[in-house]
């Protein structure tokens, strides 16, 4: 089971929202006071972890108070089930009759009519739909309302009050971690119990409820722990539960947290609590409030997230607000990738103002929330008609305002990296130079960052209708970058006045390779020969290997890794050797083998895409 849309009404700042697709991870981009966390909280309450519930007189839009209505519908969610057992058990559980379209076929053997449950009220997986989807609704009064879609087919019969139950244990909870300061490793326990039984839970301070927070984990009861602390034998029984507990958070932690191993230690001293953290090798523990902001701020994402699960990073949607915000940039990098890991069981939404935490291999993740006549509006893709979100995105790709005008006013051609620029520019001006047809002085070329981020770049061009293009190298990269682009952007281009161009090297350049990328406009010799001056080897052609891809760079990196033991090809130091030889070229005829003739027709295509 996975959500796939969500959509929010009659909430604070949110009047009406359409249908929010949601993908694996879904970032959600605005301004303060957009409504970002607004459909934060409410998705949050269709089924959360932690008791919460919603409150019509806090939360009822002001600007509409008159027709305030605690029986109203807040939010809805649509959850995928594509797992036959899943689907078998749901509607067994169900008790749902269901009539199969006219288009699925009736089982081997068995006549066309549509097939009813067996006589135990269960189904064989051949009669069985292949999705469904689980559509919840959550209301002001905490009324909770189920419903299956199941396509073209039809539900005949349906017992709610098993689908209620089934819900209740089955459907995924909702992770809403808002909070994630440590700001303080130490407690009085004593003190701490009695508060929390005089006051309550909610009465605690963000410290006092991480502290007890951290106890739970390690399955320490904070009563037990106390009482044992009175004699001799319980003190003993204590520190056993002590080391139990640190190699139990350190181990947690250790799942969510990359940059280094660090070892968590719980002491006690009669009723006095404190929390100390030793980097691996060093031999000296230090308090945990005494660690950098961007270290606690981890810790307290991967306790919190470990408590709302259970230590199961296993089927839930986490909601994060401004995840790594007192992270430095190459820790956004790494959170990335510690999303990347838990989504492949999880369902990951975030509200982000850093750049750094967008992922521009991904624009299908984003959603712009704008805030229009008071009113929350969330649109899918990476161009806003609002300033500030805009802000976000084109930091992430580079621009400043004044290249945004730039943009607007040239025919952009997005390429795969900086060296695709460098290469294109030295080509052009030797054709120029020998009278041959160069680059249009109309065109500009804007480099990304790899293949994988191109689609960001065009989400951006589209979306703006600017006149534009992609040149993409014909490798499987290339190849995923087209299609993603494709997808995501072109499909419902025919009727637009300004068109998006999307080129792929092999065919434009006239390359005879499988794979090539821009190198490839070279002989492999001449290109092999800058390899061996940058890293002073004496590597020979026939050394390269003839299967996999015929991309000069891949055989290269092959004989670099198996022989040389380099992790990758740098392709930074062999375009410093490459551009020595570009300044020796002072005319067509200089360039090595067919160079010229891949250039010219390279070029002569990249200028007629935008005739």
């Amino acid at each position: 089971m996975r959500l796939t849309q969500f959509r929010v009404q009659n909430f604070r700042s949110v009047r009406s929202t359409d249908w929010i697709d949601v993908t694996s991870i879904t970032a959600f981009v605005g301004q303060n006071e957009a409504g970002k966390s607004n459909l934060c909280e409410a998705l949050y309450r269709v089924n959360p972890a932690l008791p919460d519930r919603f409150n019509v007189d806090e939360d009822w839009p002001v600007d509409d108070w008159g027709n305030k209505d605690g029986n109203a519908l807040v939010c809805e969610a649509r959850y995928a089930l594509d797992d036959s057992d899943e689907i078998k058990v749901l509607i067994t559980a169900a008790g749902l009759l269901w009539t199969p379209p006219a288009s699925i076929p009736a089982p081997e053997g068995q006549p066309e009519s549509p097939q009813p449950a067996q006589p135990d009220g269960t189904y064989t997986v051949a009669q069985l739909p292949v999705k469904m989807v689980l559509r919840v609704g959550k209301y002001y009064d905490n009324r909770r309302a189920l419903s299956i879609e199941l396509g073209e087919a039809t539900a005949r019969t349906l017992d709610s009050t098993k689908l209620e139950a089934w819900a209740g244990t089955n459907l995924l909870k909702h992770v809403y971690i808002r909070e994630y300061d440590f700001p303080s490793s130490r407690a009085e326990l004593n003190e701490l119990v009695k508060k929390r039984n005089e006051q309550g839970w909610d009465k605690l301070n963000p410290g006092e409820q991480t502290i007890l927070i951290v106890l739970d984990l390690a399955r320490i009861s904070v009563d037990d722990f106390i009482l044992k602390g009175t004699s001799p034998d319980g003190r003993t029984l204590r520190s056993f539960d002590k080391r139990q507990a640190s190699a139990y958070l350190t181990q947690q932690f250790a799942k969510l947290w990359k940059q280094k191993e660090v070892r968590f230690d719980i002491d006690v001293d009669a009723t006095t609590l404190n929390i100390f953290v030793e980097d691996v090798g060093m031999g000296m523990p230090v308090r945990l409030d005494k660690r950098s902001t961007g270290f606690r701020w981890y810790v307290a994402f991967a306790w919190k997230f470990t408590h709302a699960t259970k230590g199961a990073y296993r089927n839930t949607v986490l909601i994060l607000e401004e995840p790594g915000i007192h992270l430095h940039y190459d820790g956004h990098k790494d959170l990335l990738g510690v999303l990347g890991d838990l989504a492949e069981s999880n369902t990951i939404l975030y509200t982000t103002h850093v750049a750094t935490m967008l992922d521009e291999a991904y624009p299908e993740r984003v959603r712009i929330v704008e805030l229009h006549e008071h009113h929350t509006r969330v649109i899918a893709g990476v161009v806003s008609s609002q300033r500030v979100p805009m802000m976000l995105i084109e930091s992430r790709l580079g621009l400043s305002a004044s290249m945004q005008g730039l943009l607007g006013n040239r025919q952009t051609v997005i390429l795969e990296g900086g060296d695709d620029a460098l290469i294109l520019q030295k080509l052009s001006g030797l054709l120029a130079k020998d009278s041959k047809s160069s680059l249009s002085d109309r065109i500009y070329l804007w480099p990304a960052h790899g293949a994988s981020k191109t689609p960001m770049y065009a989400g951006f061009l589209v979306g703006h209708k600017f006149d534009a293009a992609v040149l993409l190298d014909s490798d499987r990269e290339g190849r995923e970058a087209k299609a993603k682009i494709q997808d995501l952007y072109l499909k419902e281009q025919a009727g637009n006045t300004v068109k998006f161009r999307v080129l792929m090297l092999k065919e434009s350049a006239g390359i005879p390779k499988n794979e090539p990328a821009i190198e490839d406009i070279f002989p492999d010799e001449f290109y092999l020969e800058c390899v061996n001056a940058a890293y002073r080897y004496t590597i020979k052609l026939e050394d390269l290997p003839m299967d996999g891809s015929d991309q000069i760079t891949k055989r290269v990196e092959a004989v670099l890794q198996s022989r040389y033991g380099h992790a990758e090809l740098d392709k930074r130091r062999v375009m410093s050797e490459m551009l020595k030889r570009f300044d020796q070229w002072k005319k067509l005829e200089d360039l090595p083998g067919d160079s010229a003739k891949h250039a010219e027709k390279l070029i002569a295509n990249l200028n007629r895409a935008f005739d």
